[in-house]
């Protein structure tokens, strides 16, 4: 349990059940309190992983990158990109490669071994060859830094990107994510290419531990 330094009294509550398949259940949960408490621009949660995870492949929306209020040209579907070769790159660095109604993700090295991530039911999804950290910092893509980690966000939800009007409007009030308690979850399982279709691990599900 943490408090979040937004609005004096924010309470964050995640829990983690993990199995001895090496399954682990990761649930999140989020109470805005005090007073003043803006719209959240996202609720998730970002881990780092090695640099050699770099294969991205998901079920979901794309291939390109995909938003909230901006998703309709993204066919539902099965795709791979390398996370050091995304399918778009922002000449400003700025956030980038989101994938929405994300079923399940997995993050594989060159042997096809790496982390499989399944949303309950769905997630956003987006993973970098650097830190939030070095995108807020750098000023140009070439000043971007090559780093040995990649960055993985496994999100609810992000506010719309709105721009009705050439970027100047706010997003509209059904794509926003008003302060309020949220929760979400998702699974996260090790893999390796002998234990068969990444599709089939996603789809199983484990013995309820109330």
């Amino acid at each position: 349990e943490a408090t979040l330094p937004v609005g004096g009294n924010t309470k964050c509550l995640t829990s983690y059940d993990i199995y001895g398949t090496g399954d682990i259940v990761v649930d999140l949960s989020i109470y805005p309190g005090g007073v003043n408490v803006p719209d959240l621009p996202r609720i998730g949660m970002q881990m780092a992983m090695p640099g050699d995870y770099s294969l991205m492949t998901w079920l979901g929306r794309g291939p390109h990158e995909s938003h909230w209020d901006r998703k309709t040209g993204a066919a539902m579907g099965h795709y791979s990109e390398s996370v050091t070769k995304p399918s778009h790159v922002y000449v400003r660095p700025q956030e980038n490669g989101n994938k929405t109604d994300v079923r399940w993700v997995a993050l594989l090295n060159s042997q096809g071994t790496g982390l499989v991530v399944v949303g309950a039911p769905l997630l956003s999804v987006s993973a970098w060859p650097y830190s939030m950290a070095d995108l807020e910092a750098a000023t140009h893509i070439h000043k971007l830094p090559k780093r040995d980690f990649i960055t993985v966000n496994l999100d609810y939800k992000q506010m719309g990107v709105g721009g009705d009007d050439s970027w100047g409007a706010r997003p509209h009030p059904q794509y926003t994510l008003p302060a309020k308690s949220y929760a979400y979850k998702f699974r996260i399982k090790p893999y390796k290419p002998e234990m068969g279709p990444v599709p089939s691990l996603a789809r199983y599900e484990l013995p309820s531990v109330d």
